[in-house]
């Protein structure tokens, strides 16, 4: 019986403590995708997108194409509130623009996308 118990613990802990251990659940869609035409979403037009993220103040040598750019990079030598400030005027501006700027947890991991931020 002892030997049953242990059994049945050692399963009931390996359930609570291997979480879901696959990697791409946890991949999502880049930077750039966040921000969507809310009345084209699937259909922003993303040379658009780009041209305004670069009139809003993106680093005009920043390259909006590499799934890696985000705008959670500072700049050396920029303060935590000049970073701040930056990144809340392109955020402002973009919204602006009509752009909705969704969450990553609102498009979905890559291998589950919402269907939000598609383009």
């Amino acid at each position: 019986m002892k030997a049953l118990m242990v059994l049945v613990s050692v399963w009931v802990l390996s359930g609570c403590v291997v979480a879901d251990m696959d990697s791409s659940n946890y991949k999502y869609v880049p930077w750039i995708q966040l921000f969507q035409k809310p009345d084209a979403s699937g259909k922003t037009n993303v040379q658009q997108r780009k041209a305004d993220l670069y009139a809003c103040g993106v680093n005009p040598r920043a390259n909006l194409d590499d799934p890696l750019w985000s705008l959670n990079g500072s700049y050396p030598g920029e303060t935590n509130e000049q970073f701040i400030a930056r990144t809340n005027k392109i955020q402002d501006c973009m919204s602006a623009k009509g752009y909705k700027i969704y969450d990553f947890s609102q498009c979905g991991p890559l291998k589950a996308p919402t269907g939000l931020c598609p383009n």
